[in-house]
């Protein structure tokens, strides 16, 4: 019974990966508690704003890499729930625009797709 229960997840997980991921790395949230999402970088629209990607995956940093967090959302749901977050600049030597996000406010709507699905 755990062993079916494992893999219906892992093969889940499976076909996210097979498909089109973009995956970005934080390891400032957990000094200042926020995500940054890019949507511009040097005068031109990137990140979000152009990404092919199925699925925007958060890698957060936990100390040292022992434990990380993953957590992967739809990229038409991310860009959805980003709208009316602000605007700030930031990214290697601040060049980029970003959505700044609170981890909590992500982690929430994260575990609301998962209980009650994408709408």
């Amino acid at each position: 019974m755990d062993l079916a229960f494992g893999q219906k997840y892992e093969n889940e997980f499976q076909k996210i990966v097979e498909g089109q991921v973009e995956i970005k790395a934080d390891r400032l949230w957990k000094k200042t508690s926020n995500l940054f999402i890019e949507k511009e970088s040097r005068g031109k629209s990137s990140g979000i704003e152009v990404s092919s990607a199925k699925y925007w995956v958060f890698f957060l940093e936990v100390e040292k890499r022992k434990n990380q967090i993953f957590i992967g959302i739809p990229l038409k749901l991310l860009k959805q729930f980003v709208v009316g977050y602000p605007l700030k600049r930031g990214g290697d030597n601040y060049t980029s625009i970003g959505y700044i996000i609170p981890a909590k406010d992500l982690i929430d709507f994260y575990i609301q797709i998962k209980q009650f699905g994408e709408k």
